[in-house]
């Protein structure tokens, strides 16, 4: 698959995120795929789950795709996450503050679909701006 194939995949599971339009995940997310975070999300039931999690709890959440570098089977995407703290997380109540965050997911693929991907987010500064306790180590 081209890298520019694999660059327009990313760009559909970033609308689709964006619309919770789970139903293509199939066609984006191949049935073996790992997201390696805590916790580990594994498939395109696991991705599902957890962003339905993530958007009860930002219900106004929005992902910037601003940019995508591709080589070989590997993509780059850089995006900015934003969205209004109004739901439980992991446990933390509510704030009603709003997040934006830079955040890069490396994800490779296999056969046109990605079968696993690597976030780098800033979590201190998401803490910080919901005004929630950083974890303790």
């Amino acid at each position: 698959m081209s890298t520019e194939k694999n660059k327009a995949s990313v760009r559909r599971l970033n609308e689709a995120i964006n619309k919770g339009n789970w139903t293509i995940l199939p066609e984006l997310i191949a049935t073996n795929y790992v997201f390696h975070a805590t916790p580990e999300v594994k498939g395109p039931e696991g991705f599902k789950q957890s962003f339905i999690t993530w958007r009860a709890a930002f219900p106004d959440y929005h992902e910037k795709l601003d940019h995508i570098i591709a080589e070989g089977d590997m993509v780059a995407s850089f995006h900015t996450l934003q969205g209004t703290f109004k739901g439980k997380m992991a446990g933390m109540t509510p704030t009603g503050k709003k997040v934006s965050i830079p955040v890069v997911i490396l994800a490779r693929f296999e056969g046109g679909k990605q079968v696993e991907a690597w976030p780098y987010m800033d979590s201190l500064t998401m803490y910080r701006q919901l005004g929630i306790p950083i974890p303790a180590q």
